[in-house]
C-alpha cells in the first residue's frame, strides 16, 4: 500500500510540474501576433509606411523588424516608408517571440509611359492613349490630382493628359503619369489628278507632280512600297501621292491618272545650195518639203525673212546674194502639252560660181626656156587648188619646157553642188634649138661625077628648111659638079622663136 501510494504521490508531483511547462508555454506564445495576410500591397497614393502594414495583435502588442533576427530593442518605426519588394517581420512587444512572421510588401506606382510625349496623327479618342503606357486597369484624367476619370470614347486634343493604374488586390489608385499629347492631321496632297506627261524622255514617278510635304508615289491607296522616283511611268496608270510631315502621314492618298502625251516633232535639219547665177530665176518654194523625218503640220517658221502658207514655209529667194549667204530658217513645233517644244532648221547656201581664171594667150618656149608657172597666166581671178589636165611634171601648174610636151593644158576649179566645174585652157609649144647637124670634112668630086646631096652629109640631126651659102644651082642642098663651083658651102637653119639661130 505505501508503494502505491508513493507511486501515486510521485505521479502527481510530475504531472503538475507538466501542466506548469505547459501553461507557461502557452502564455508565452499565445502573446505572438500573427498574420493572416502574407503578401500585402499598396498603392503609392496611399504613402505606406510601416503602420500600414496588417498583423493580429494576440495580446502581446506589435513590432515590426526588417529581418527575422534583429534584436528586441531594434524595431522599425511606425512612420518608417516601406519599400515595394521588401519583407517585413512581425513580433511582440517584448521582441522574443522567436519565429518572426514575414510579410512581402508590394507597392504600386504609377503606369510606365513608354514616351513623355506623342504626337497622334489621327483624330483619336481616350483609349487610343493605352497603347503608350502599361498598368493595371489604366484610367485617364485631365488633370495631375483630382477630378472624374475621362470616359471611354472622350475625343482628345493638345494637351497633356494623366494615366493611372490600380491595385489588383486592394483596389486602390496610384498616382499619375502624364503624357504630353500632339493632335497632328496631315491632309492628302491636292494638284491635278489627270496629269498629261510627255512620252518623250521616258517619264518615270518623278514627272508626277502633288502639293504637298515630302511626297510619295503609291500603286495603291491604301498600302504598299513607296516608288522608286525612277520608275517608269505607265499610260493610263492611276497613281496615288501621300504626304508626310513627321510623325504623321496624310490621312489619305490622292489619286492622279497618267496619260502620256506623243513628243513634238519637228523633223530634221535641211540643206539646199542655189548658185549665185541661177538663184533670181529660182521660182518660190516650201521649205517643209526639206525637212527630214516626219515633222509635225502645226509648227510656225521664222528666218530672214517671211514665209507664206502657214507649215508649209513658202519662200521666195530671188533676192538672196552670196554676200548674205546662209539663210537660215527654223521650224518649231510646240503643240503637244507638257511636252518641250522643238526646233529643226532649213539651211539655205548661195553658191559662188567657181573661177578658173583668164585663158592667156598661147604660150610659145624653147626648150631651153626656163620653167613657166601656169597658174600666174591665168590673171588675179583665178581661184587656187584646181587640178591641171594633163597633169604636168611637176605636180603642179609649172610648167617645163625640157620635159614637158607641147599641147593644151586645162586648168578645171569645182563648184560645190549645184555649181558646175569651171576650165580654162592654156595653149604650149616648145620650139626645139635650131639644129645645122655636123660639119663635114673637105672632100674632092671630078667634075663628071654624079651630084651630090649636101644635106644628107650633115648626120640625122640637121634640120631640114634651112639655106646653103653660096647658093648652089640646084637651089636645094644638092651640089652638081658639073656647074657649081669649088667653094665652102655652109648651111644654116633658122631657129623658131624664141629659139636663137
Amino acid at each position: 500500500m505505501r508503494i502505491f501510494t508513493l507511486l501515486k504521490a510521485q505521479t502527481f508531483f510530475y504531472f503538475s510540474i507538466l501542466l506548469f511547462l505547459i501553461g507557461f508555454s502557452n502564455h508565452s506564445y499565445s502573446q505572438c501576433p500573427t498574420v493572416i495576410n502574407a503578401n500585402q500591397s499598396f498603392c503609392d497614393s496611399q504613402a505606406p509606411t510601416i503602420a500600414s502594414l496588417v498583423a493580429t495583435d494576440n495580446g502581446g502588442g506589435i513590432k515590426w523588424y526588417a529581418t527575422a533576427t534583429t534584436p528586441a530593442n531594434e524595431p522599425l518605426l511606425a512612420t518608417t516608408p516601406l519599400e515595394s519588394g521588401e519583407d517585413y517581420y512581425v513580433d511582440d512587444n517584448s521582441g522574443t517571440c522567436g519565429s518572426r512572421q514575414v510579410v512581402n510588401v508590394t507597392i504600386y506606382s504609377r503606369p510606365f509611359a513608354f514616351l513623355a510625349a506623342t504626337t497622334l496623327c489621327r483624330e483619336s479618342t481616350i483609349e487610343n492613349l493605352n497603347t503608350f503606357v502599361v498598368g493595371n486597369n489604366i484610367q485617364w484624367y485631365a488633370s495631375s490630382t483630382g477630378g472624374t476619370a475621362l470616359a471611354a470614347g472622350t475625343a482628345i486634343s493638345n494637351g497633356i493628359y494623366y494615366a493611372s493604374q490600380t491595385n489588383p488586390n486592394t483596389g486602390c489608385e496610384t498616382l499619375r503619369v502624364g503624357i504630353v499629347v500632339e493632335i497632328k492631321i496631315v491632309s492628302p496632297p491636292t494638284g491635278n489628278s489627270n496629269q498629261l506627261i510627255c512620252a518623250d524622255p521616258a517619264p518615270t514617278v518623278a514627272n508626277l507632280a502633288a502639293n504637298g510635304p515630302n511626297i510619295s508615289w503609291f500603286t495603291t491607296s491604301t498600302s504598299g512600297f513607296p516608288l522608286n522616283p525612277s520608275t517608269p511611268l505607265i499610260n493610263g496608270q492611276v497613281y496615288y501621292a501621300e504626304s508626310f510631315d513627321s510623325p504623321c502621314y496624310s490621312i489619305s492618298r490622292f489619286p492622279v491618272t497618267v496619260t502620256f502625251s506623243e513628243p513634238n516633232d519637228a523633223g530634221t535639219n535641211g540643206q539646199v545650195g542655189f548658185c549665185s547665177n541661177e538663184v533670181s530665176s529660182v521660182a518660190p518654194f516650201d521649205l517643209f518639203g526639206l525637212l527630214g523625218g516626219n515633222p509635225d503640220i502645226d509648227g510656225v517658221w521664222t528666218g530672214p525673212t517671211s514665209t507664206t502658207n502657214g507649215y508649209l514655209g513658202t519662200v521666195d529667194v530671188s533676192s538672196f546674194t552670196t554676200a548674205g549667204s546662209p539663210y537660215i530658217f527654223s521650224y518649231t513645233v510646240s503643240s503637244s502639252p507638257n511636252c518641250q517644244p522643238v526646233t529643226s532648221t532649213v539651211t539655205i547656201d548661195v553658191l559662188p560660181l567657181p573661177i578658173a581664171g583668164v585663158a592667156p594667150q598661147p604660150q610659145v618656149l624653147c626648150v631651153t626656156s626656163p620653167s613657166v608657172d601656169l597658174f600666174t597666166l591665168l590673171g588675179n581671178t583665178a581661184q587656187t587648188g584646181g587640178t591641171w589636165s594633163p597633169a604636168l611634171a611637176s605636180g603642179t601648174g609649172v610648167f617645163n619646157p625640157a620635159v614637158d610636151v607641147s599641147g593644151s593644158y586645162t586648168y578645171t576649179v569645182l563648184g560645190n553642188p549645184p555649181c558646175l566645174p569651171a576650165s580654162v585652157s592654156v595653149q604650149v609649144t616648145v620650139n626645139p634649138v635650131p639644129n645645122a647637124g655636123n660639119d663635114v670634112a673637105n672632100f674632092t668630086i671630078c667634075s663628071n661625077q654624079n651630084a651630090i646631096d649636101l644635106f644628107s652629109l650633115l648626120g640625122p640631126n640637121a634640120q631640114t628648111g634651112g639655106t646653103w651659102s653660096p647658093a648652089l644651082a640646084s637651089g636645094t642642098g644638092v651640089l652638081n659638079p658639073a656647074v657649081d663651083v669649088s667653094a665652102t658651102y655652109t648651111y644654116t637653119v633658122a631657129g623658131i622663136a624664141p629659139c636663137v639661130d
